[in-house]
C-alpha cells in the first residue's frame, strides 16, 4: 500500500481508511481500492513584504507524512539552498528566511522542491530599511 500511497501523493492510512483495511499486509490481487484525491502542495511565505534584515517564514503543505523537503530561496543576489526538512505526520513543514540588513531588496522566490519531486512556488519581497538619522 506504500507504494500506491507514493504514487497517488497521499498517505497510506487515508487509503486504509477509506477502504476500511486493517491489515495493509492482506490486500489480494485484483482487489480494487479507491484512492482519496491528493491534497495539492500549497507554500505560503508570511509576511509578504519586509524591510532588509526580517524574517520570513515559510510554510508547505501538502506533502507526504515524513517526506524530505528542501527550500530553495532565490534572491537578486543568487540562490540559497537550506537543509532538508521532513514533512510533519499532517504532511506540513515550517522554516524561516531570515534575511539581513545587507541583502539586497528585490523580490525573492521561494521554491519547496519534496522528495518525491513535486514543487510549490511563492514570492515575497524585501523592502529596502529606512535609517533615520
Amino acid at each position: 500500500m506504500v507504494t500506491l500511497a507514493r504514487q497517488f501523493h497521499v498517505p497510506a492510512a487515508e487509503i486504509a481508511f477509506l477502504n476500511s483495511i486493517t491489515n495493509a499486509d492482506r490486500l489480494t490481487e485484483g482487489q480494487t481500492l479507491r484512492i482519496p484525491h491528493a491534497t495539492p502542495l500549497m507554500l505560503v511565505v508570511a509576511p509578504l513584504t519586509g524591510p532588509q534584515g526580517q524574517a520570513f517564514q515559510l510554510k508547505l503543505t501538502g506533502a507526504l507524512p515524513s517526506e524530505t523537503i528542501t527550500f530553495n530561496v532565490r534572491s537578486p543576489n543568487g540562490n540559497f539552498t537550506g537543509p532538508p526538512h521532513n514533512a510533519s505526520a499532517d504532511g506540513a513543514v515550517t522554516a524561516t528566511y531570515q534575511t539581513q540588513g545587507v541583502d539586497p531588496a528585490g523580490t525573492y522566490t521561494v521554491t519547496a522542491t519534496t522528495s518525491e519531486g513535486t514543487t510549490a512556488t511563492a514570492t515575497f519581497v524585501v523592502l529596502p530599511s529606512t535609517s533615520h538619522t
